[in-house]
C-alpha cells in the first residue's frame, strides 16, 4: 500500500481506504483502533464487496461537506430535473456504459457526522456549497446491490439514497439518529427516487425523523418505482414508515408488497401522498399492506418547536390526488394511546380506488376520546369487499 491505514479517529484514512478499493474485488477491513476517519466519499466500482465488522464506526471528518459513500459514477451533464438538491442526477450519465454492477457492502456503523458539516439543505432551502447534498450513501446507476448489517447514523438528510438501482437487497440495517442540523427533519432512512425496481428491503430498525422508507418516483431522475418487497420495520416514535410519492402516471409506483410493520408514527403509518400540485393524478397500481401493529405518538417528542409539515394524518392515509388500482389492506392492528381523534384510514375526497379488499383490521382506543374514527372515507372507491364504502 501506498498509504497506511491508520483507525485512530485522528489521522485520515480516507485515500488508504480508497487504494484498497481500487485494486481490489473484495476488501475487508480490520477492526479500527477508535474509528476510521474520512473526508471524500468513497467510491465504489463494479464487482466488488466491501466489507467492515459489524461495529467498527467510520466516521466523516468535520466539515468534509459529502457522501461517505457512493458508486463510481460517468459525469455527462443533461438537464433532467430543476430542484438543485437532485441536481447529481443531471450530472451523472445513464448510458450502458456508465452502469455500475454487482455491488454489497457489509458492516460498519457509518457516520456522517451531521453536527460537524453544512445544515440539512431542504431546513435551509439551498446547498451550501452547492453540490452538498446531506445523504450518508448515494448509488445511482447501479445493477445488483446490497447493504447488509449497517447502522447508519446522524446524517444531514436521507441515510440511503438510491436512484436508477434494480435488483438490489437492503436488510438489517439500524438508523441511529439524535440531533438533526439544524433540527431533526426530511432525515429519511432509505430514501428511494425515480426509475427503481426488483428490489428487498428487510428488517429496519430505530427512530426515523422522516420516512423510514421512502418510494418517491417523482425524485430524481424521475421515472416509475416498480417490484419492490418491504418486509419488516420495527420502530418507536417515527415520524412515519413509509410514504409513496408519485406525481403522474410516468412515474407510477406499482407491485409494492409492505408487511411487518410495527411501529408508532407522529405523521402517518403509510401514505399515498401524490406530488405536482393541483390538478395532477398520481398512479398506484397493486400494493399490498398487510400484517402491520401500531398507533401514533406523540410529536412532543422530536426535540424542536414544530414537526416538518405536520397535520393529523390517519394511520394509513390515501390522500387527495392518488389514483389507486388495486389495494389490499389486510391484518392491520391499531392499539391507540397517545390520539384517538385521527382515523386507522382515511381515503380523501379527490382519491379514486379501483379494487379495494380490507381484511382483518382492528382499532383499540386507550385513549380519552369517547370515539375514535376507524375509517373515514371521501373518495370514489369502484369495487369493495366492504359495500359500505361504495
Amino acid at each position: 500500500m501506498s498509504y497506511t491505514l491508520y483507525g485512530d479517529g485522528i489521522h485520515d484514512d480516507t485515500a488508504a481506504i480508497q487504494e484498497l478499493i481500487d485494486n481490489n474485488c473484495e476488501v475487508s477491513l480490520p477492526a479500527p483502533k477508535v474509528c476510521y476517519l474520512i473526508s471524500k466519499p468513497l467510491e465504489l466500482h463494479s464487482n466488488l464487496r466491501f466489507v467492515l465488522p459489524r461495529f467498527a464506526e467510520i466516521r466523516l471528518k468535520e466539515g468534509s461537506n459529502c457522501y461517505m459513500l457512493k458508486n463510481k459514477t460517468m459525469d455527462d451533464y443533461q438537464d433532467r430535473i430543476e430542484t438543485r438538491l437532485f441536481q447529481h442526477v443531471n450530472r451523472y450519465s445513464l448510458a450502458p456504459e456508465a452502469r455500475c454492477e454487482n455491488i454489497e457492502v457489509r458492516g460498519g456503523i457509518w457516520n456522517f457526522n451531521n453536527k460537524q458539516q453544512p445544515p440539512n439543505p431542504i431546513s435551509i432551502g439551498r446547498c451550501d456549497p452547492p453540490d452538498y447534498t446531506g445523504f450518508c450513501f448515494l448509488f445511482y446507476n447501479v445493477k445488483n446491490l446490497r447493504l447488509s448489517s449497517l447502522t447508519m447514523k446522524d446524517p444531514a438528510n436521507f441515510a440511503v439514497t438510491m436512484d436508477t438501482v434494480s435488483y438490489f437487497t437492503v436488510d438489517n440495517i439500524t438508523f441511529d439518529f439524535n440531533d438533526g442540523n439544524l433540527y431533526q427533519s426530511n432525515m429519511d432512512g432509505i430514501h428511494l427516487c425515480g426509475n427503481c425496481h426488483h428490489g428487498t428491503i428487510e428488517n429496519l430498525f430505530g427512530t426515523c425523523y422522516d420516512d423510514v422508507v421512502a418510494l418517491n418516483s417523482a425524485e430524481g431522475s424521475a421515472g416509475p418505482i416498480e417490484d419492490v418487497t418491504v418486509r419488516g420495520i420495527y420502530t418507536e416514535n417515527s415520524y412515519s414508515a413509509m410514504r409513496l410519492y408519485a406525481s403522474s402516471p410516468e412515474t407510477a409506483i406499482r407491485n409494492v408488497h409492505i408487511s411487518d410493520v410495527h411501529g408508532t408514527f407522529y405523521h402517518f403509518g403509510i401514505c399515498f401522498m401524490p406530488a405536482g400540485g393541483e390538478g395532477k393524478r398520481a398512479l398506484y397500481e397493486n400494493i399490498t399492506i398487510e400484517q402491520m401493529y401500531g398507533g401514533k405518538a406523540s410529536r412532543d417528542l422530536v426535540k424542536f418547536p414544530y414537526v416538518h409539515n405536520y397535520r393529523k394524518f390517519a394511520l394509513i392515509e390515501v390522500e387527495n390526488g392518488a389514483d389507486v388500482k388495486n389495494l389490499t389492506i389486510a391484518d392491520v392492528h391499531r392499539r391507540e394511546f397517545v390520539d384517538g381523534t385521527v382515523p386507522t384510514l382515511r381515503f380523501a375526497g379527490s382519491a379514486v380506488i379501483e379494487n379495494l379488499i380490507l381484511h382483518n383490521i382492528t382499532a383499540e382506543n386507550f385513549t380519552d376520546t369517547d370515539e375514535m374514527p376507524f375509517i373515514v372515507n371521501k373518495a370514489k372507491i369502484n369495487g369493495c369487499n366492504a359495500p359500505e364504502l361504495l
